[in-house]
Parts: structure tokens; C-alpha cells; sequence
């Protein structure tokens, strides 16, 4: 059994937290309790909105993000993922303030990428307006032609099922956000999108990667599985 111990800074949001380890549970190859990954959560939900920060319209949440990077750090945690993509806007900011690394979420999807679908060369991201804008995929993934929705579906379509008053923050989880979504994913097909990643780690929580016929990246599940190959190699 490895003595890898996993942070998590988590919070962002806290149902996509647990999504997260309920993945990671489940691609570990566990016979027994002992067989599974150390992991401390570090749910802190009080980290402000990225999306807000990023469009200019809320506080940086970098402070918060590094006291519970330290946190998770005075507990002797070899490494942290953080289960939201916006966030790693930040992540080289908090990087700076701790000793242990931060694994890359934009960079595990790209090695997916290019192992699994080299074959494509058209991707649809289906994420928040902060993601799209900060241009965090656009510079990991630059092998790859990206396909953002246009801003009438990005507003009504996306950002409406993630925050809207019946969205997933809500804690709605099926029915509108659910259509929301499927119908901004089928914008992207039409557009050329090859490939779908769900760019928000939220957005697997109402979108099912059988909605819609061109394959469709769950990036919390992927991003489980390379922690686990990567602690068990």
C-alpha cells in the first residue's frame, strides 16, 4: 500500500467535491478499505466565486485558496488537486505559497486527449464564462481546435444551468439543467465539435456523457484515474 496522503481543495463547489471522490473510490483497485487512497478534504466553500473574479465583478479568491492550500499542507498531504477547473486560473498564485505541487487539471485532460481521442481535432467545451474567458484550456489544449457555444447559448444554456435560480449551485441536478446543458451540447456538435469536455467540474453532476451521440469527457472521472495510476505506478 503506497503512503501517497492526497489533498483535495475542494468547496468550489462542494457537490462537485464529493463527485469527485466518489470517482476517485471508484477507479481506485481497492480489495479492501487499506487498499484505498489517503485523502484529506478540505471543503471550503467560503472561497469566492472564480468566475466572478476572473469577469472582474468579485474578490479574488487566491487569499482563501492559499490558507486552505497551507492547511491542507501543514497536514502532510503529498500533493493537491483541485476539483474545479475555473479555479486553476489561480493555481500558479497559490503554487508560489506552498512546497507541494498542485496537479494540473487542464494538462491531465490534454494527455487524455492526446492518447484517446489524437484522432480529433475539433473539441467542444461546455464550461463557465470565467473558464472560457481566462483561456486556461485554450493554452493547455493548443493541439487542439476548441469549440466554445456562442454567447447567446454560453448565457442562456451553460451559465444559466450552472447558476441559475433552478441550476446545479441551487442543487438542482436533473430536468432544466439537465436541457440546459444537452441543448448547448448539441450547438456545439452542429458547430463542428467532434468531442465534448465538460470544462466545469459541475457540469458532469447534471449532463450525462450518453446525452448526446459524440463522445463526452467527464474530466473528474478521467482526473481520478491518473491520480490512481499516478500513486499506484
Amino acid at each position: 500500500m503506497t503512503d501517497y496522503t492526497l489533498g483535495v481543495l475542494g468547496g468550489m463547489g462542494p457537490e462537485a467535491t464529493a463527485y469527485f471522490f466518489q470517482h476517485l473510490i471508484k477507479a481506485t483497485p481497492a480489495q479492501k478499505d487499506s487498499d484505498h487512497i489517503k485523502t484529506i478534504i478540505y471543503s471550503n466553500p467560503q472561497i469566492p466565486d472564480r468566475t466572478q473574479a476572473i469577469l472582474g465583478k468579485g474578490i479574488s479568491p487566491v487569499e482563501e485558496m492559499k490558507k486552505t492550500a497551507r492547511t491542507l499542507e501543514k497536514l502532510g498531504v503529498n500533493g493537491i488537486f483541485i476539483p474545479c477547473v475555473t479555479a486553476h486560473y489561480f493555481l500558479e498564485e497559490v503554487q508560489q505559497n506552498i512546497r507541494i505541487p498542485i496537479l494540473s487539471l487542464p494538462e491531465i485532460v490534454h494527455q487524455y486527449l492526446k492518447v484517446q481521442h489524437k484522432d480529433k481535432e475539433r473539441v467542444g467545451i461546455l464550461c463557465t464564462t470565467g473558464t472560457k474567458n481566462s483561456g486556461i484550456l485554450d493554452r493547455t489544449l493548443d493541439s487542439f481546435q476548441l469549440i466554445y457555444p456562442d454567447e447567446y447559448h454560453q448565457e442562456k444554456y451553460v451559465m444559466e444551468a450552472v447558476y441559475g435560480t433552478m441550476g446545479i449551485k441551487a442543487g438542482y441536478v436533473s430536468g432544466e439543467p439537465s436541457e440546459r446543458l444537452k441543448k448547448a451540447a448539441y450547438h456545439l456538435k452542429e458547430n463542428g465539435a467532434q468531442v465534448i469536455i465538460m470544462g466545469c467540474t459541475e457540469i458532469p453532476l447534471a449532463f450525462q456523457e450518453d446525452s448526446i451521440d459524440i463522445p463526452v469527457i467527464n474530466i473528474m472521472k478521467i482526473a481520478a484515474e491518473h491520480i490512481v495510476a499516478m500513486v499506484y505506478k
